[in-house]
């Protein structure tokens, strides 16, 4: 699993992930303690076409591996730790949990 989060983590920041800049307030990193960094990352489909097909089957590859139903994946843009963002949207929680 450690080596899925690190290669996740190696996506997000080459490939500059998520697209989107819209911050989830009220959550906290539970690596840095930033409470306005949270970041939802787009799922696979949402990315078809912006990144290399390569790129884009290691994401899906990962993806399916480490998001769980209905919880989404996240990233802290402050420390790049990728994150699991709990089905209510409540709590930001390590993927290793």
């Amino acid at each position: 699993m450690i080596d899925n989060i690190e290669k996740l983590q190696k996506v997000l920041i080459e490939e500059g992930l998520p697209q989107t800049d819209k911050a989830l307030f009220g959550l906290k990193c539970p690596y840095c303690g930033k409470s306005d960094r949270i970041r939802e990352l787009e799922p696979p489909q949402a990315l078809e076409g912006a990144l290399g097909s390569s790129v884009l089957s290691v994401y899906e590859d990962i993806w399916r591996r480490l998001a769980m139903p209905g919880s989404a994946l996240g990233v802290c843009k402050f420390c790049q730790n990728p994150l699991r963002i709990t089905s209510a949207g409540a709590q930001a929680v390590p993927l290793t949990e």
